[in-house]
Formats: structure tokens, C-alpha cells, sequence
């Protein structure tokens, strides 16, 4: 019967486990229209190593399948947190056995309000599947590419 686990991961250990968390970060990163553009895994492993994320693995028999990346941030000293990532093979049972606990944490921590950028289709799933009850639009235009398709 497989081990199911949860670990808060220090820096270090990002670092020794990113072979096995690079694809599950990158698999986050490229399934998130908005974020595609401009979250990479590199960034993630810099903010984790940095101190500046805290990066969660769930764990089966020891091995991580599932990886959740959060950021604090500060709004008007209001003190929130983002998820920069989730991803792996195991997100339901991941939901059921620690989201609650990942939750209290971060209540623990101050935090006021946790927030997420995603596609329509993502903000739904988080939505109904993980407590969220607030969802906006954000439109974004990429002036950049823009600039560079009307010179060329």
C-alpha cells in the first residue's frame, strides 16, 4: 500500500529535489494561459531557493507527485499569498488529505486572502474543487509583441 505524505520544503531541499519537481512546476507553468508567458520553472526555483516561496510536495512512498509553490505578498498591509504552482498526479487525494491543512497555515502565517491567476477553465476547477469564491477577469495585452508585429 503506497505512503502518502506531505513535506514544507527549506530551500535545500528544493534544490535537491527540483530534477523531480522541474516537470511537475513546468507542467503548472505551461497548463496556465496567463502565467505561460511569463512564469517559468527557473523563476520558481529562484523564489524557492531565495526564500521568497514556499514550496509543499506531496509525497507517495517517499516520492514527490505532487508540488504546490505559494508567494506571500502584501496588498495595502493586507498580507495575502499567491500560488505560483500546483501540479502532479495526485492532486485529488493531495486536496482531500492536506488542503485544509495548508489552509490553517496560512492562517497561522497572517495571511488574510490566498489568490490565483488561471484561465476560465482552471478558476472554475479552483473554484469547486478547492474553497475559492471570488474570481475577476484580468485582460492583459502584450505590448511588447505587439510592438514588435507592427515594425516587422
Amino acid at each position: 500500500m503506497e505512503q502518502l505524505g506531505i513535506e514544507m520544503l527549506t530551500p535545500d531541499r528544493v534544490a535537491e529535489l527540483w530534477a523531480e519537481l522541474e516537470p511537475l512546476v513546468d507542467a503548472s507553468c505551461k497548463a496556465n494561459d496567463f502565467a505561460i508567458d511569463t512564469l517559468t520553472p527557473e523563476h520558481i526555483l529562484l523564489s524557492a531557493i531565495a526564500g521568497l516561496s514556499v514550496v509543499f510536495v506531496g509525497l507517495e512512498s517517499d516520492k514527490p507527485t505532487t508540488v504546490l509553490v505559494i508567494q506571500f505578498n502584501d496588498q495595502d498591509g493586507h498580507k495575502g499569498a499567491d500560488i505560483l504552482a500546483m501540479a502532479g498526479k495526485s492532486l485529488l487525494k493531495f486536496k482531500i488529505l492536506y488542503w485544509d491543512v495548508i489552509l490553517d497555515w496560512l492562517r497561522a502565517n497572517e495571511v488574510e486572502f490566498l489568490d490565483t491567476y488561471a484561465n476560465e477553465r482552471l478558476a472554475k476547477i479552483y473554484m469547486s474543487k478547492y474553497g475559492f469564491t471570488k474570481s475577476c477577469v484580468c485582460v492583459r495585452m502584450p505590448l511588447q509583441e505587439r510592438y514588435y508585429e507592427q515594425i516587422s
